[in-house]
C-alpha cells in the first residue's frame, strides 16, 4: 500500500485558502461599489450597468463555454506535458475569441445606445473593445491555480487584483477626475493583470505557446459548446430581468435595479468549495467510487448552507439598513428587489449541476438551463405588469429554482441514488427552520429595544446582528466540526 502524502491539501484546507481569499476580495469588492455609489452619479452608475451587462451577454454567447474545460481537461491530464498542450491550446483559442467579441461590441454601439436609449454609451468603446479580453483570461486563473494546488498564491492574486481596483476609485477621486477617467483606469487595471495571467500559467505548465491542435480543440468543443449554451441560457436566465429593467425604465432606474438585483458576495463559500469540489469529484467517479463523490457533496452542501442561510437572514432581516451602507439612501427604493435577490442565494449554497458535470453529461445541464430560460422568458413580463420593478425578480427565483430541481432529478438517475438520499434534506430543513426562527426573533427585537434612538438604525443592526450570529454559530459549531472532519476525511488524496 502506498504511504499517503500528509503534505497534500484536503478539500478542506484547500476550501478554506478559497474562502479566505475571497472574503478579503468581497470586502475591498464592496469598498469599491460603495464608493462608485457615493461618488457617481444615477445615471454615470447606470451607463456603467448598462456596459457591463451588454459585455456580460456577449462574452457569455461568444465564448462557446470554452472557461469551463479547465476544471475538466486540465484536472484530468496525467503528464505535465498534456498540461501544457491543454494550456497552449485554451488559451490561443481564449485569445482569439476574446478579440472577436471586443470588436462585435465595438461595431454594435449603435445598436446598443439604441436599445438602453443612451447615447453615452458610444464614448467607451475602448471599455467595450478591451474589457471582455481582460475579463475572460483573468478569471480563468482561479481553475488554473486550483488545479496546480496553489490555492495560497491565489489567495495573494485575488486581493492584489481586489486593492488595484479599489486604489483606482480612490484615486480618481483624489484627483478629481470624472468618469471616463475611472472607466480607463478600470481598464488598464485589469488588462494589466490578464497578461500577467499568461505568464503564471506559463510558468506552472513550463511555457505556454500558440497551438491549434485539431484533435485537442475538438474534444475541448465536444465537451465545451453545451456547457457554453447552458451558460448562455443561464446568463440571460439571471440577467434577463435587468434587459427588460432597462428597455421599460430610464438609466436611473436601471441603476437602482441593479444595485439592488446585485448578488452580495455571500456565495464565496458555497463558490469555493465547488472550486476545489469538482476535480475531487471528476476523479472519484472516473474511478467508480460514485457514492463517495455524493457522500463528499453533501456535506460540502451542508456546510455551506449553514453559512450561507445565516447571512441571508440576517441581509433579509436588516434589508434597508445594508441598503444604505453599501450604496446610499438614493438605492432604497430597491429595498424589495435586493430581499428578493437575497434569497436566490439560498439557492446558490451548492453547485446542483456538479455531479452531472463530473460524469460528461453537459448537455442534461443544457436541457435544464432552456426550459428555466423559457420559463423566465414567460415570467419576467407577466410579473413585471402584475407586481412592477420587483416582479422580474420574483420571476428569476421561480426560473432558478426549477432548474435545480431537475438538476437534482437527472442526478439520482445517472447515480442510481433515490431523489431522498442524493441531497441532506433533512439537515438542510433544520438549518433553514432555526434561521427563520432566529430572523423572526431578532426582527421583533429590533422594534422593541430603543436602541435606535440612542444609536441610530444601522449601529443598533450591527448591535443585533453581532449578538445573533454568536448565538447561531455557537449553537451550530459541533455540526460545523463533524462536517468540517467528514470532508478532510472524505476528500483526501
Amino acid at each position: 500500500m502506498m504511504k499517503k502524502n500528509t503534505k497534500t491539501p484536503t478539500l478542506g484546507r484547500d476550501a478554506l485558502r478559497l474562502t479566505t481569499s475571497k472574503v478579503i476580495t468581497m470586502v475591498i469588492t464592496m469598498l469599491t461599489a460603495m464608493l462608485l455609489s457615493r461618488f457617481r452619479t444615477t445615471e454615470e452608475y447606470g451607463t456603467y450597468s448598462q456596459i457591463l451587462l451588454v459585455i456580460n451577454l456577449f462574452t457569455t454567447m461568444l465564448m462557446l463555454g470554452l472557461p469551463n474545460s479547465i476544471n475538466y481537461f486540465l484536472a484530468r491530464a496525467d503528464t505535465p506535458e498534456e498540461r501544457e498542450k491543454f494550456l497552449s491550446v485554451f488559451y490561443t483559442i481564449s485569445t482569439l475569441l476574446s478579440a472577436f467579441i471586443g470588436l462585435v461590441l465595438v461595431l454594435g454601439v449603435p445598436l446598443i445606445e439604441m436599445y438602453f436609449h443612451n447615447s453615452n454609451i458610444g464614448k467607451f468603446y475602448y471599455f467595450l473593445a478591451v474589457y471582455p479580453w481582460a475579463s475572460i483570461i483573468s478569471s480563468s486563473i482561479e481553475n488554473v491555480l486550483v488545479v496546480f494546488k496553489k490555492t495560497t498564491f491565489l489567495m495573494v492574486y485575488r486581493v492584489i487584483h481586489s486593492v488595484a481596483m479599489l486604489a483606482a476609485v480612490v484615486v480618481i477621486k483624489l484627483l478629481n477626475l470624472g468618469f471616463s477617467e475611472y472607466m480607463i483606469s478600470f481598464v488598464a487595471v485589469n488588462a494589466a493583470f490578464a497578461v500577467s495571467v499568461y505568464v503564471i500559467a506559463g510558468r506552472l505548465s513550463g511555457g505556454i505557446r500558440v497551438s491549434f491542435d485539431k484533435s485537442l480543440i475538438k474534444a475541448i468543443f465536444v465537451f465545451s459548446i453545451p456547457m457554453g449554451l447552458a451558460a448562455v441560457v443561464a446568463t440571460l436566465n439571471t440577467e434577463i430581468d435587468k434587459l427588460l429593467i432597462g428597455y421599460l425604465m430610464s438609466t436611473d432606474q436601471l441603476a437602482i435595479y441593479t444595485n439592488a438585483a446585485k448578488e452580495l458576495p455571500l456565495a464565496i463559500v458555497p463558490a469555493s468549495i465547488t472550486a476545489v469540489l469538482l476535480p475531487r469529484l471528476t476523479r472519484l467517479i472516473k474511478n467508480g467510487e460514485t457514492e463517495k463523490a455524493i457522500n463528499l457533496w453533501k456535506y460540502a452542501t451542508e456546510l455551506a448552507l449553514m453559512v450561507i442561510c445565516f447571512f441571508v437572514a440576517g441581509v433579509f432581516t436588516y434589508a434597508e439598513e445594508v441598503i444604505t451602507i453599501l450604496y446610499s439612501e438614493k438605492y432604497l427604493p430597491g429595498v424589495a428587489v435586493f430581499r428578493v435577490y437575497s434569497l436566490n442565494l439560498l439557492l446558490r449554497a451548492t453547485y446542483f449541476g456538479i455531479v452531472l458535470n463530473a460524469f460528461g453529461k453537459t448537455k442534461k445541464i443544457l436541457w435544464c438551463s432552456i426550459l428555466s430560460m423559457v420559463l423566465n422568458a414567460i415570467l419576467n413580463p407577466l410579473f413585471y405588469w402584475a407586481f412592477g420593478m420587483i416582479g422580474p425578480a420574483i420571476a428569476t427565483f421561480i426560473a432558478i429554482l426549477v432548474i435545480l430541481i431537475l438538476q437534482l432529478k437527472m442526478t439520482t438517475k445517472i447515480t442510481g441514488v433515490s431523489f431522498g438520499n442524493v441531497f441532506p434534506w433533512l439537515n438542510m430543513g433544520k438549518v433553514l427552520l432555526l434561521n427563520i426562527c432566529f430572523a423572526g426573533l431578532f426582527w421583533g427585537l429590533k422594534r422593541i429595544i430603543p436602541l435606535e434612538l440612542l444609536l441610530g438604525g444601522i449601529a443598533e443592526s450591527v448591535i443585533l446582528g453581532t449578538i445573533w450570529a454568536a448565538t447561531y454559530f455557537f449553537l451550530m459549531k459541533r455540526r460545523i466540526k463533524q462536517i468540517w472532519m467528514s470532508l478532510n476525511r472524505e476528500g483526501d488524496e
